[in-house]
């Protein structure tokens, strides 16, 4: 399981995905009400973003451990990119929106840096996939 390289890739794509509950996506300065009520925002001011945060991080992990079957592991980590998409729009289109009282936080790189990841291990799952289709043909 850990020979392969895409397992390496899946578990730090699990990690860039943990990271998330403890890197805010913005901060500023804090507010009486609103998403910034604490001075950060993060996956814990929204229930969505903090619901997508936790799928995509266990997907990935969870992914780690389907090297049985491929196929099914190549479409989870479809799942985990849209997944992934999903949390950089959406904690984007926050940020736009605050933007004016708040500064960039390391937060929202970690989505692209999961999606990265997730990528580059879909490739490696698709070349093994290949791999054992052409040993498949030579039997």
């Amino acid at each position: 399981m850990i020979q392969r390289v895409q397992s390496i890739y899946l578990l730090l794509a699990s990690l860039s995905g943990a990271t998330l509950f403890g890197l805010p996506f913005a901060q500023g300065d804090q507010a009486t009400d609103g998403l910034l009520a604490d001075g950060v925002f993060d996956v814990y001011d929204n229930n969505g973003l903090l619901i997508l945060a936790a799928a995509v991080t266990l997907l990935a992990f969870l992914s780690i451990f389907l090297f049985n079957n491929r196929k099914l592991q190549m479409n989870v980590g479809k799942l985990n990119l849209l997944l992934g998409f999903a949390i950089l729009a959406w904690a984007g289109f926050w940020f736009f929106e605050l933007m004016k009282v708040a500064t960039f936080g390391f937060g929202l790189v970690m989505p692209l840096m999961a999606i990265i990841l997730t990528y580059i291990a879909n490739r490696n799952i698709l070349k093994d996939e290949k791999l054992v289709r052409s040993a498949d043909r030579l039997r």
